[in-house]
């Protein structure tokens, strides 16, 4: 299971005061590009977590969403000269009092609740106990401590407010970074590859024991050879015996060595 860093988009990654649904209005934050490059550099996974209550309101639509989040994605790999640096993007569009009857409900992925990451975590293995959640805003804060994430709230002069209180308080993004990479290398969690090692380990052995030799017994070793040598009274007695009564005591020597070499086989399974 991996680490990732969770990011608000709006005013953490991007400068945005209201509604944004026009990728042209797209403007990255100062240190952003190379921030993100520095998380992936440190072994995090960075996935982008947003509310996005214009869609509800009538302000845009989904597609527009994603060409937003398409320019950011084209913008961030452009500045740090890396390619797919975010990983993913979640976004909720629905809102309790939206215009749009379709988007209006309180939804487990709009924050505070932590719905977003928690589907993250399922669709990607994240290990979130060893993750962070940055955002400018309390429920940023709320929404990371609920999944189990530490948290890291942007914004000068920030105070924590009840119980939105991060982990750390940071004066930008790069500053969040800072604070993120001093906390030490990401520590995979190997419980969940440990068990995959554990089957892995079962099922080699179980695939030696089908495959191996059974062959090397005593008793295995006499069945087969009484198996080999029971049918040649029976051939013998074809070829050379014109007696029934002679014959059918050929067989019966045939029988009961049959008989003997099964027994000797069946032992051997024991």
């Amino acid at each position: 299971m991996e680490p990732v860093v969770f990011l608000d988009r709006d005013n953490t990654l991007i400068a945005n005061d209201g509604d944004l649904g026009d990728p042209a209005r797209v403007t990255l934050l100062d240190g952003v590009p190379e921030g993100l490059r520095r998380l992936r550099d440190a072994g995090y996974r960075l996935v982008v977590v947003t509310n996005q209550g214009g869609v509800a309101r009538g302000r845009y639509e989904e597609e527009d969403v994603d060409r937003v989040h398409r320019e950011i994605a084209g913008l961030v790999d452009l500045a740090a000269d890396r390619r797919g640096l975010v990983d993913r993007v979640y976004y909720c569009p629905f809102h309790p009092e939206a215009v749009i009857d379709a988007y209006r409900r309180e939804h487990p992925w709009r924050k505070p609740q932590p719905g977003m990451l928690l589907q993250a975590s399922r669709d990607l293995g994240i290990d979130l106990r060893s993750s962070w959640m940055v955002g400018d805003q309390p429920r940023d804060v709320q929404a990371g401590s609920a999944a189990g994430c530490r948290t890291i709230l942007i914004g000068p002069g920030r105070e924590a407010e009840g119980e939105a209180s991060p982990t750390a308080i940071a004066n930008d993004f790069t500053d969040a970074v800072d604070i993120v990479l001093a906390s030490g290398r990401p520590q995979r969690a190997r419980g969940e590859s440990s068990n995959e090692l554990a089957q892995l380990r079962r099922a080699i052995e179980d695939l030696n024991e089908t495959t191996r030799p059974r062959g090397t017994g005593t008793a295995r070793m006499i069945g087969a050879g009484l198996m080999i040598v029971a049918p040649l009274p029976f051939v013998a007695g074809l070829i050379f015996l014109d007696e029934p009564q002679t014959f059918f005591a050929w067989m019966l020597v045939t029988v009961v060595v049959m008989l003997a070499a099964i027994g000797c086989l069946l032992l051997e399974r024991r």
